[in-house]
């Protein structure tokens, strides 16, 4: 029995020993500085270059000429020529009305005129006799003065009736709708037998090349979109473009944002209306430094990277003036050649010891 006693307490002694010595390395660890620890970083050697700094905003795309095409006369539709997506040219036949009132408004007129020019070589056969018998005092001359009245307000009637023919026969030729330039059928709102008047919409009528880019900028960034200056204009998937300004509003919203146009080359017809881009405006160049986003350490408002000397880490705040594509453009007290950290950057301090990977 003692000798089971004495083993029990050497072995709750062994446990409170052994408790204490775990206890006292934790604590040790605990107490470690820093700057004792080492932490296995990479390295990445920094290089200034020059810098462009931009502004970008979105736009869309509209075309250089969108219109909605009206006939000018009114009637029923006979045929259309043309389908949504249609490539057309100008004066290309859309569409043909039905010409038979039309036309029948040109024969009444052509009788009425003839009916007047008979008319008016019997008043000048009238007028010959007349005249020769005014000459001999036969008759009076308000008689002979009221013939001639007669003549020159026929030749009126001829003139008007002649306008009216004319106003005819170009009603007739409207009957035929055509492109007034070259496009593409972007919708149709008409079908063979309807009835259209000058307020029905036949066709969308849009031109693709050129084509307009329409974006905003704040006052801040006018200076940057002179009339007659280029932009770069990035559209997915097509890639990047090349846009010349013509157009800068003379006045600003009421988000205080002013509207500009450019005008770039659609050869391709890849753009179309209403689609979105991205112009990018060149405000200036700047030299930096261009490293990895992740060597930049957000600490509260600051960011920071860590410079490895002698296996030693040392922040410095930088400023991000750019950032593009896994990459940050930053300023601050960094030297050509100098090695900063990249993997486990997060976890340094300053003075920490580090070891390069």
């Amino acid at each position: 029995m003692i000798k089971y006693e004495t083993i029990m307490k050497r072995f709750i002694l062994f446990l409170l020993f052994f408790g204490l010595t775990i206890s006292c390395q934790k604590k040790a660890e605990n107490t470690q500085k820093p700057q004792d620890r080492k932490v296995v970083v990479s390295l990445y050697e920094v290089s200034s270059q020059e810098v462009p700094l931009e502004y970008s905003t979105k736009g869309y795309f509209e075309g250089e000429r969108d219109i909605n095409l009206k006939p000018l006369v009114s009637g029923r539709v006979l045929e259309v020529f043309v389908e949504e997506g249609s490539i057309v040219r100008t004066g290309q036949i859309l569409l043909n009305i039905d010409p038979s009132d039309y036309e029948n408004i040109i024969n009444q007129i052509s009788a009425q005129i003839a009916q007047a020019k008979a008319n008016y070589e019997n008043l000048k056969a009238m007028e010959e006799r007349r005249r020769f018998l005014y000459e001999r005092e036969l008759i009076a001359k308000e008689e002979y003065e009221n013939l001639k009245t007669q003549i020159k307000a026929q030749e009126e009637v001829i003139k008007s009736l002649q306008a009216q023919l004319n106003n005819a026969r170009l009603n007739l030729q409207r009957t035929t709708l055509t492109a007034p330039f070259s496009g593409y059928i972007a919708q149709r709102f008409v079908n063979v037998g309807d009835y259209i008047t000058p307020q029905s919409q036949t066709f969308r009528l849009v031109s693709l090349d050129p084509i307009r880019f329409v974006f905003q900028v704040p006052q801040e960034n006018l200076a940057y979109v002179r009339e007659g200056s280029w932009v770069k204009i990035r559209v997915e998937p097509f890639g990047e473009f090349e846009g010349k300004i013509f157009f800068v509003s003379p006045v600003a919203d009421s988000n205080r944002l002013v509207t500009v146009k450019a005008k770039l080359s659609n050869k391709e017809n890849k753009l179309k209306p209403g689609m979105y881009g991205e112009v990018v405006l060149v405000k200036g160049v700047e030299k930096a430094f261009k490293i990895p986003e992740r060597a930049v350490i957000i600490q509260g408002t600051k960011r920071v990277v860590w410079i490895i000397e002698d296996g030693v880490a040392k922040g410095v705040q930088v400023e991000v003036i750019k950032e593009d594509q896994g990459y940050a453009y930053v300023k601050g007290d960094l030297k050509d050649g100098q090695k900063i950290a990249l993997d486990n950057a997060y976890v340094l301090q300053e003075g920490m010891k580090v070891e390069v990977r």
